[in-house]
């Protein structure tokens, strides 16, 4: 049956499409915003929100939420033989997680077209979705709409930008992503958050209260391959000073960073880069999932001369850890963080496949492993 099922797929998409034109090479142009707030006929793409709320009686929470997209690439076999994207051509996948961090307690859930989830991803504006949960341009043009549900709780927030788009990189808004290729990526490194937490949902109907806060948006699309390298590091840090950094870093199967780079967001939206010799980071922590046996580094001293920061990064809660296997393949942590020292502030940190490459548990004789995924498919 599953064979039959098959075939079948095969003849109606050959019938009705030749190969898609995202193979072909992404030009490299200025930025256009808001226009490039829209989706891009880019092989991978996601929509990144972050940030910190408090509701009326001052609690605090953290939340993410993110809409990919990717085309799947022409070097995937079924079967060693069958092009996979005449299966399906392209995926939409949305994590969402809420970091309750006076009750220390995470949650989180997934979602993909895969399991038959209407997904639409605009190329006129922001308008991203899949299922219920949606990233779209509010009424007055300019601010984000954002839903999202878990359990009986649910997210509805109104995201203004404070600052213009920071772009990242040499172009401004091309960022180097090492031997994984080139990404546009674009921040909105401070927003205004105000909205609704809803809780203690049954049939659409729950309670609401009125948050506030503030929080970060990424776009990033192109045709980089991030199966070149075993994970990469990423923090964004808002500091009460009115400025933020963004950094990435690109680990290498050993545990060395290949790549470092990022940006600094001066109080007036002026972007400063940020080179791989500007940044000393020390590792003071580390902590292992007792769910997935990854090992992550959690607590960091970040410095950066050039800046005077000298900084404690910590988390807020230890497990924040997405372990999502069932959509993208890929276990990663990605949680709200404390900021001490020279500044202080808020943040968000992404860690991906510790996992595969725990902490301090690999070295040069470890070799370059494929993302769950694609092994899947091949």
């Amino acid at each position: 049956m599953r064979a039959y099922i098959l075939v079948i797929s095969i003849l109606i998409v050959s019938l009705s499409a030749c190969t898609p034109k995202v193979y072909k090479p992404i030009p490299i142009r200025p930025i256009d915003l808001p226009k490039d707030d829209a989706n891009h006929l880019a092989p991978i793409e996601w929509w990144y929100y972050t940030g910190h709320f408090f509701d009326e009686q001052n609690n605090r929470y953290g939340f993410e939420l993110t809409f990919f997209k990717t085309y799947t690439p022409r070097s995937i076999k079924l079967f060693s033989t069958i092009p996979a994207y005449l299966i399906k051509e392209k995926f939409h996948v949305a994590h969402f997680a809420i970091t309750d961090i006076n009750n220390q307690k995470f949650e989180k859930a997934e979602k993909s077209d895969i399991f038959f989830y209407d997904a639409e991803t605009s190329k006129q504006d922001l308008n991203v979705s899949l299922s219920n949960w949606y990233a779209k341009r509010s009424p007055d043009g300019i601010s984000h709409e954002i839903y999202a549900n878990i359990g009986n709780k649910a997210i509805h927030f109104t995201l203004s930008p404070e600052k213009i788009a920071a772009k990242h990189g040499s172009p401004p808004g091309i960022q180097s992503m090492a031997e994984a290729g080139v990404s546009y990526y674009i921040s909105y490194t401070r927003m205004n958050l105000s909205g609704e937490l809803l809780t203690d949902c049954v049939l659409n109907i729950c309670s609401s209260q009125k948050v506030t806060g503030q929080a970060w948006h990424d776009h990033q699309w192109g045709n980089f391959n991030l199966y070149k390298f075993a994970g990469w590091d990423w923090f964004s840090l808002q500091f009460d000073d009115n400025t933020e950094i963004m950094l990435y870093l690109i680990r290498q199967a050993n545990g060395e960073y290949s790549e470092m780079a990022g940006s600094y967001i001066a109080s007036d939206g002026l972007v400063k880069l940020i080179s791989k010799n500007d940044i000393s980071l020390e590792v003071l922590k580390t902590w292992q999932s007792p769910e997935t046996g990854a090992i992550y580094p959690i607590t960091w001293n970040l410095k950066i001369a050039k800046f005077n920061l000298d900084i404690i990064v910590s988390p807020a809660l230890l497990a924040q850890e997405m372990n999502t296997r069932a959509s993208t393949g890929i276990v990663y942590w990605e949680g709200a963080v404390d900021i001490s020292g020279s500044k202080t502030g808020l943040g968000y940190v992404e860690l991906t496949n510790y996992d595969l490459y725990p902490y301090g548990k690999t070295d040069d004789n470890t070799k370059l492993k494929y993302n769950r995924l694609i092994e899947s498919l091949d």
